[in-house]
């Protein structure tokens, strides 16, 4: 599965992430990673979403992941 993850302790906000893992359980394991009381969000991405300002290999690391829009 392909999960977007927002941390406070990551510089550039967002990343995806490739885990066997569930949602829960990924959440979890960086819950236990994080301060106290950092904000944490893990989101399943069914597809590739639309965005700019990212790193130019972004892309294409998700096209190689997820499924092309018709």
């Amino acid at each position: 599965m392909i999960y977007l993850v927002h941390t406070n302790a990551d510089a550039d906000g967002l990343v995806a992430v490739d885990s066997p893992l569930s949602r829960s359980k990924l959440y979890h394991r960086l819950k236990a990673l994080q301060p106290r009381d950092a904000p944490l969000l893990v989101a399943e991405l069914a597809e590739i979403p639309k965005f700019k300002g990212m790193a130019p290999e972004a892309l294409a690391w998700l096209r190689q992941r997820l499924p092309q829009p018709e």
